[in-house]
C-alpha cells in the first residue's frame, strides 16, 4: 500500500518540514519528546488550558482552532502539507484523518475536514488574529456530524475523484461560524473549540481494496440504540441487509439502529469501491434492560471509641446486567439534592446482589448523633459502559440514636454547646481527638439536668464530649467545632 501524502504527523524531528501554518492564527505541534510543559504530550495547555491527550500512535500531534466566539470570531488555524505526488484526473483516492477535541474547550462543532488543492493557500486578515479560509473541502464525515469526543481519536474519511493536479492538503474549519454547527458540552472553559491531528493519509484506490465496514458486534438493551457502519464519505455502491436477505438501505455508509424486542439481529453491508467488491457482517444483540430486583435500606449500630454510632446498610439486587460498568449509592437529606457516596464496580452476571454501609464517614460529625433523628433518603444509580443511567427507587428511612438520655446540641458549634441530660449531669468531660482530656467539669450531686459551657477557645476540630450521669451511666459523643 503506497501513501501519495506520506503525512505521518507522529514523527520526529518535528513536522514543520513537512508542515507549515496556512493561516496567521498560529496553533503549534505538541510531542513527548518537548522540553515545554506547554506543548508535551500527553499534558500541554492547549485550548488555553489543562490538556491530557495521548497521540494515536507515536509521540505527537498538530492542534489547530477550529472555532472562536467574541473577540475572535471566526479564527481559525489551517495546517497544510505537499503531497509526494500530484493527484491524476478521474482516479479515485482515499482520505483520512483522526481527532479529538482539546478537553478545555467548551464547544464542539462540525465542519472540520481536509482540502485539496493544485497551488498552496493562506488565509491572513487585518481585524482578527486568524480568519476563515472559505472553501468546499472534499473530505469530510458522512453528514458533516458534530465531533464531540475529547477521549478517543474519531476518524474523518472520504473517498475523492481527484480534478487533476492537486499537490497540497490542508486540514481545517472551512466556513465561518455562522455555517458552523455546535454545541457546549460543559458550562465552564475557553469559549471556542480546538482539536488534536493524528495519521493523516491520502492513498489511491488502485493500490488496495477498501474493505466494507459494518460496525463491531454488540450487545444493547431494548429501547437503546446503535450505529453500525462508518461515516466514510463518498460511498456510492452500498447495499444493507437485514438478516441476510432483506434489503433495508442503499445510500448510506452507516447509520442508527434500534430493535424494539429481545434476540440477535444480523445486518449485512455490501460494497463496490474503485470496482473492488467487499461485505461485512454487524451482529447486534439485544437484551432486556438492567431490573432492580431489591432495594432495601436498613438501621444498624457499631461502637467505636466507646461511642455508639449510626449506620445506614444498603442491599440490592440486580438482574440482567449487561455492559454495565458500576453502581453509584447515593444519599439526601431533603429528597431532592442527592450527593454520590460511594461507588461499586458492577459484576455483569445472571443475577448480583450488593451490599453497602453508610458511616457517614463523609459527614463530621455523624448527622445521627446519640440522642438524635433524622430522615435519609437512598438511591442507587447504574451507570452503563456507554455513560447511560438508571435509577432505583427512593428509599427513606428514619434513623436515631441508640441513646435517648442525653442530647448534645447545637452540633456543629463555634461558641456555647448545651448538654441536657434526664437522669442529670454529674460530670462532664471533653476529650479531643487524641485522648486527651482538655476540660472537666463537675457537679457532685447530679440534679443538674442541663449544662452550657463556651468553646470559642478550642481549635476547630472534633472532640468527644464524655457525660456521666447521676447513675453513673456513660454517654459518649461527637462534637464539631467550627
Amino acid at each position: 500500500m503506497k501513501s501519495i501524502s506520506a503525512v505521518q504527523i507522529h514523527f520526529h524531528p518535528p513536522p514543520k518540514k513537512f508542515w507549515y501554518c496556512a493561516s496567521n492564527l498560529v496553533s503549534d505541534y505538541a510531542n513527548s519528546c518537548s522540553n515545554s510543559v506547554s506543548w508535551g504530550v500527553p499534558n500541554n495547555i492547549i485550548s488555553g488550558g489543562d490538556n491530557y491527550q495521548y497521540a494515536r500512535t507515536g509521540n505527537g500531534y498538530l492542534t489547530e482552532w477550529v472555532l472562536n466566539f467574541p473577540p475572535y470570531n471566526n479564527s481559525r488555524t489551517y495546517y497544510q502539507t505537499k503531497l509526494k505526488d500530484s493527484l491524476q484526473k478521474n482516479k479515485n483516492y482515499y482520505c483520512e484523518f483522526y481527532l479529538v477535541f482539546a478537553n478545555n474547550g467548551k464547544l464542539k462543532s462540525n465542519n472540520i475536514s481536509a482540502l485539496l488543492t493544485k497551488t498552496a493557500i493562506y488565509v491572513d486578515t487585518i481585524n482578527f488574529p486568524g480568519g476563515v479560509l472559505h472553501a468546499n473541502a472534499q473530505i469530510y464525515n458522512y453528514g458533516n456530524p458534530i465531533i464531540n469526543d475529547t477521549l478517543n481519536w474519531v476518524k474523518v474519511s472520504g473517498i475523492y475523484e481527484a480534478q487533476g493536479g492537486e499537490q497540497y492538503l490542508t486540514l481545517g474549519n472551512f466556513k465561518d461560524d455562522t455555517a458552523t454547527q455546535y454545541y457546549a458540552s460543559q458550562p465552564t472553559g475557553y469559549n471556542g473549540a480546538a482539536i488534536m491531528i493524528d495519521d493523516v493519509s491520502v492513498i489511491p484506490l488502485d493500490s488496495f481494496c477498501l474493505k466494507a465496514d459494518a460496525g463491531r458486534d454488540t450487545t444493547i438493551k431494548v429501547g437503546d440504540s446503535m450505529f453500525i457502519g462508518s461515516l466514510t464519505n463518498g460511498l456510492d455502491s452500498i447495499k444493507w441487509y437485514a438478516n441476510g436477505t432483506t434489503l433495508i438501505d442503499s445510500t448510506r455508509p452507516g447509520f442508527w439502529v434500534k430493535p424494539t424486542t429481545t434476540g440477535s439481529y444480523i445486518y449485512v453491508l455490501q460494497q463496490t469501491v474503485n470496482g473492488c467488491f467487499s461485505s461485512d457482517t454487524v451482529y447486534v444483540n439485544v437484551v432486556l434492560p438492567l431490573k432492580f430486583l431489591k432495594y432495601e435500606v436498613r438501621s444498624t449500630s457499631q461502637t467505636r471509641n466507646g461511642i455508639n454510632e449510626q449506620q445506614v446498610t444498603s442491599n440490592w439486587f440486580t438482574d440482567n446486567e449487561i455492559n454495565v460498568s458500576h453502581f453509584y449509592v447515593q444519599r439526601s437529606s431533603n429528597g431532592r439534592d442527592f450527593v454520590t457516596i460511594h461507588k461499586e464496580q458492577a459484576k455483569n452476571q445472571a443475577l448480583n446482589n450488593y451490599s453497602f454501609i453508610d458511616d457517614f464517614s463523609d459527614l463530621l460529625p455523624s448527622p445521627v448523633g446519640e440522642g438524635l433523628g433524622v430522615r435519609l433518603y437512598y438511591k442507587i444509580v447504574s451507570v452503563d459502559k456507554d455513560g447511560k443511567t438508571s435509577f432505583s427507587e427512593v428509599r427513606i428511612i428514619e434513623v436515631r440514636g441508640t441513646n435517648y438520655e442525653v442530647r448534645l446540641f447545637p452540633n456543629p458549634a463555634k461558641d456555647i454547646v448545651n448538654i441536657e441530660c434526664k437522669e442529670g449531669i454529674k460530670e462532664v468531660k471533653i476529650i479531643d481527638m487524641f485522648g486527651k482530656e482538655i476540660s472537666h467539669f463537675v457537679r457532685n450531686d447530679g440534679n443538674v439536668h442541663h449544662l452550657s459551657f463556651n468553646i470559642h477557645h478550642y481549635p476547630k476540630g472534633v472532640y468527644v464530649v464524655q457525660v456521666i450521669t447521676k447513675n453513673n451511666e456513660v454517654y459518649n459523643q461527637k462534637l464539631m467545632v467550627e
